[in-house]
């Protein structure tokens, strides 16, 4: 009763009408000391509590001293220094708004009645669950590890997004689940099936360019009846809901999804191909992360770039290098904003109807960007605009024989990271010869390499813009064959070399070829004609910080780490003699005379 007739000075609200900062305001002399604080403090702590305010704060308009309500206490950083942030959204921007509004929660996240303190934010690794699932599906029919991970990927996107708050009520996991704990597993499966789905139709639309959506999954089914109705196989009634329980023993024991280890993604192809005879084709799902990482350190990435990886698999190089940009993608206005462009292309690797890959890649930017999709998660509108730009528009696949190759524009992109694939194909070989330069009478490929990999290093020299660099990685066969001698003579006539570092064999799952990273800058029109200037850098790898088995344990051992800290002082410093003799100094690495990489030379650097 005493508190009732209090009124509070200042409130902070969220979207659902909950009050989540209760704020005290006093002259600044009613602040000046510890005293004082405490008695303004109890002066309307209790109201806090009572209208169940996630943070207490008082302030004098300069001073902000943040508590918990719960216990009184003030709320602490990492290092146990007191929170002291102001709020003041009148002098912000909406981009520094929306980050004090989601640092505001990462502290409700944090704090509780045990605790007053920021933890770092706690990165689940769901593999575990991964691996549990896997052995649950090997007892269906569809048991086939491709056809086991299309199931796990939808059911952990479902997941996800009802933690993230994107589906909610009836279309959400709490939702299926009760209907589950108090009905039936098919009554559970069916109302999945006919209206989860359609709701995530709804919010993510199919890109009509290559018809891909983020479920383009088999989940436990691939037939309908007449009416188009999903048949339903008591089978796959008894798994939904076993996997059902999976995720809830799960979440009851670690939480929600809505911190996800952004390297899990990458570990899903291990869990459901290690032990599978369906391998095949498979591979391009996995560039080990410590890789792309590296790569991407050998790299400038900045604003206004536009990046392109042209087999971009699960798309882990763009993601990777766009996290190199602070809030590469944003809402100003209600528009998403972006400030870097990224270009994700990738051929369907089997049937017209499914399209794993593409759905992996999408998967992968939901976890990357869940904030994006997790503070606008009220508006369909921008859901759909995320979906369209984010999803649609960065990551594409194609349908036809040659896929990326298809299209071919001169000069377009000022960072190419790729690990195209190598194969033979007479097929794609064929096609090749009648694709001209987009906009042009001229034939695109014209250097008769061996193998797609060629096809893919021309496609990427030509369409680097001057003055723009790629890092690529491709297979022995590039720099040792004499039938590349004329792709060779294009990467010396347009581009300067900067780097070749040897990958022990083994970095990529279920590949036994030789890999070398290729670094080039392609030419200005000022550099034409001329001799590259400075040595090529070069580096033998034995280790990449990960065992090269089918298990991928992480291990200390890391000179491909080394190589690029070694490769990132040099080319920074080409005519520095400290940066000189640190590479030379090296055992591992060698500074190799551009003259010795000529048209009819060997350029494998292990001869050196």
């Amino acid at each position: 009763d005493k508190i009732k007739a209090n009124r509070p000075d200042v409130l902070i609200l969220n979207k659902d009408k909950q009050i989540v900062v209760f704020i005290e305001m006093k002259e600044p002399d009613k602040l000046k000391t510890e005293k004082l604080q405490r008695l303004a403090k109890y002066q309307e702590l209790g109201v806090a509590r009572q209208v169940k305010a996630k943070i207490y704060m008082l302030s004098d308009g300069e001073t902000f001293i943040w508590i918990n309500p719960i216990t009184g206490a003030r709320i602490t950083d990492e290092n146990d220094k007191p929170i002291t942030r102001k709020i003041n959204p009148k002098n912000l921007s909406p981009e520094q708004n929306k980050e004090l509004a989601e640092f505001i929660d990462d502290v409700c996240y944090c704090i509780n009645d045990s605790n007053n303190k920021i933890m770092p934010k706690e990165y689940i690794d769901p593999t575990p669950l991964a691996q549990k699932v896997a052995r649950i599906l090997q007892n269906m029919s569809l048991s086939s590890a491709k056809n086991s991970l299309y199931t796990f990927v939808e059911f952990f996107t479902f997941k996800f997004l009802s933690d993230i708050s994107v589906l909610r009520g009836i279309y959400s996991f709490e939702g299926i689940y009760s209907v589950y704990a108090e009905q039936s597993s098919k009554d559970a499966f069916i109302q999945y099936l006919t209206t989860v789905r359609k709701k995530l139709l709804e919010l993510f639309p199919y890109n009509p360019e290559d018809g891909t959506t983020i479920i383009n999954g088999r989940i436990f089914h691939t037939e309908t009846d007449d009416i188009g109705n999903p048949v339903i196989h008591e089978s796959s009634v008894d798994c939904f809901g076993k996997l059902l329980d999976c995720f809830k023993e799960y979440e009851d024991e670690h939480g929600k999804f809505l911190y996800i280890n952004k390297d899990f993604k990458s570990k899903l192809f291990e869990t459901f191909m290690k032990n599978s005879t369906d391998k095949d084709g498979m591979g391009q799902f996995f560039t080990p992360l410590k890789v792309v990482q590296e790569m991407v350190r050998m790299v400038d990435v900045k604003e206004g770039m536009s990046i392109c990886d042209p087999a971009c698999g699960v798309g882990k190089f763009l993601l990777e290098a766009a996290s190199k940009i602070s809030s590469p993608f944003y809402f100003e206005n209600g528009k998403l904003k972006a400030k870097i462009e990224l270009v994700g292309m990738e051929k369907k690797m089997e049937d017209n109807t499914y399209d794993l890959t593409t759905i992996l890649a999408k998967s992968n930017m939901l976890i990357y960007y869940s904030d994006l999709f997790k503070n606008n998660c009220d508006s369909i509108e921008k859901i759909q605009e995320l979906s369209e730009q984010l999803l649609n528009k960065v990551i594409t696949s194609s349908h036809t024989t040659l896929g990326t190759l298809e299209n071919l524009y001169l000069d377009k992109y000022d960072l190419i990271l790729a690990n195209p694939p190598y194969y033979q194909s007479a097929a794609i070989s064929e096609a090749s010869k009648s694709v001209k330069i987009y906009g042009t009478e001229t034939k695109a490929y014209t250097s008769g390499g061996r193998g797609i990999e060629a096809l893919f290093t021309e496609w990427i020299v030509k369409s680097i813009k001057k003055g723009g660099i790629a890092n690529i990685i491709l297979p022995d066969g590039i720099f040792t064959n004499i039938g590349n001698n004329k792709l060779k003579q294009l990467i010396i006539e347009n581009c300067y070399i900067d780097s070749i570092i040897s990958l022990p064999v083994g970095t990529f799952f279920n590949t036994p070829k030789k890999t070398f990273i290729l670094t080039i800058h392609k030419r200005t029109e000022e550099e034409m004609n001329k001799i590259q200037s400075y040595p090529v850098y070069t580096y033998l790898c034995s280790t990449i910080g990960e065992t090269m088995d089918t298990y991928r344990f992480d291990i200390d051992e890391n000179d491909l780490h080394d190589a690029v800290d070694l490769y990132n002082l040099y080319r920074g410093n080409k005519e520095n003699k400290i940066a000189i003799s640190a590479v030379n100094d090296n055992p591992r690495a060698k500074l190799i005379p551009v003259d010795k990489f000529g048209i009819e030379e060997n350029w494998n650097i292990e001869l050196f």
